[in-house]
């Protein structure tokens, strides 16, 4: 039996030759994380030269799985005689293996290119060829591809065209939900059709907007109200912000709150999300500004306020790291244990952020930066 393209993963199961258990193929994808953007913008800042967003039409159902799957088809196509089965050498959409196997052909071909592989994060390749140089970001099927010269970007869009199928969408104004926009001063990041959607899905289009996101003085507990009528909206809408303070630092914190309460959503957890709505009504178009600069000093800012969570007594840290003058990566997270002093929650705040800037100084590293110096300094109150 031969498989197309266009054949459901969810009319078939899927087991390996040498385990004859046949479990049903569950999607998966990727997901985004914190250092992933942190690189992304990184990348954006340096603007070695072109930025070309590339998208392949080679789907992952073409690439090779290193170990071959048995199918079981549909019961419609069975006969009476027997059960047809199939043996799957290629990946499928949802097969848990598929992201994977795309990966390792994609890095493979990039390797003969003359590309090295990051240790820092396997989606960034670098060539790097005396004068030459390229960075290359791979997610999924979305390519950003930046070149030294003219020339040497041409010759690898050249060279992954002869390999995957794939169109040119020019220079770069729109990743994974991103939109850059250039001019004279540098490059803004935002994502405003993206925030639009979020107030049309919670029916908040029109409105009014809020001067800030979150209440200082009054800071949310676990149980000081009734559950909200419809928690998979909420937990819908917070998970929906969350990916929204990839270009929106002034919403991390708050963010970070009403998340903390998604396994059992109150009403004024849910008033609390309302009022970050609000905010991003009046700022729908704020981003994040990247401008060149002279200096590449990494410099990190880090502070934690000491058993803040009044029903926890756990402390809140975060952290903000730039690059000259420009904000590259912003953390705003509850510690995990319970510490008996502030000392020693500025000292996990200061441990995070320290981590951050030694993955920032490798990333650097790899992209053939010299980093001038570094420093972590503490927020004073």
């Amino acid at each position: 039996m031969e498989l197309s393209r266009n054949t459901s993963p969810a009319s078939l199961q899927m087991g390996s030759p040498n385990n004859l258990e046949l479990t049903a193929m569950r999607p998966s994808a990727p997901l985004s994380n914190r250092l992933q953007y942190a690189q992304f913008f990184t990348l954006l800042l340096l603007e070695a030269g072109h930025f070309i967003n590339l998208t392949s039409k080679t789907p992952s159902s073409m690439a090779t799985l290193r170990r071959p799957f048995i199918c079981i088809s549909p019961q419609a196509m069975w006969t009476k005689a027997n059960r047809i089965m199939c043996l799957l050498k290629r990946s499928l959409y949802g097969l848990k293996q598929a992201p994977r196997a795309w990966n390792t052909r994609f890095a493979s071909y990039a390797k003969s290119l003359g590309f090295k592989q990051s240790s820092s994060d396997n989606s960034l390749f670098v060539l790097s060829s005396g004068a030459d140089l390229a960075y290359l970001l791979l997610y999924v099927d979305d390519i950003v591809l930046t070149a030294s010269s003219t020339a040497l970007l041409n010759r690898l869009i050249s060279a992954l065209s002869s390999e995957f199928e794939m169109s040119d969408q020019g220079p770069l104004h729109h990743f994974l939900g991103i939109t850059v926009k250039r001019n004279d001063s540098g490059l803004l990041l935002h994502q405003q059709k993206y925030a639009a959607d979020i107030l049309l899905r919670a029916n908040m289009s029109n409105c009014n907007p809020c001067l800030t996101p979150v209440d200082t003085k009054q800071k949310l507990s676990a149980d000081d109200s009734p559950p909200v009528s419809d928690p998979t909206m909420y937990r819908s809408l917070a998970g929906a912000l969350q990916y929204l303070t990839f270009t929106r630092p002034d919403l991390s914190f708050a963010v970070q709150q009403i998340c903390l309460f998604m396994h059992d959503p109150r009403e004024n957890h849910l008033n609390a999300l309302k009022r970050i709505l609000r905010y991003v009504k009046g700022t729908i178009s704020y981003g994040i500004k990247m401008t060149r600069s002279t200096s590449l000093s990494i410099t990190a800012y880090s502070d934690a306020d000491w058993a803040g969570c009044p029903s926890t007594r756990r402390s809140t840290s975060g952290y903000c790291v730039y690059i000259g003058y420009n904000l590259i990566s912003w953390s705003s997270k509850r510690q995990d244990t319970i510490f008996r002093s502030s000392a020693e929650a500025e000292y996990r705040g200061v441990a995070n952020a320290v981590a951050e800037t030694t993955w920032l100084r490798n990333l650097l590293i790899e992209l053939k930066i010299n980093v001038t110096r570094a420093i972590n300094r503490r927020l004073l109150r």
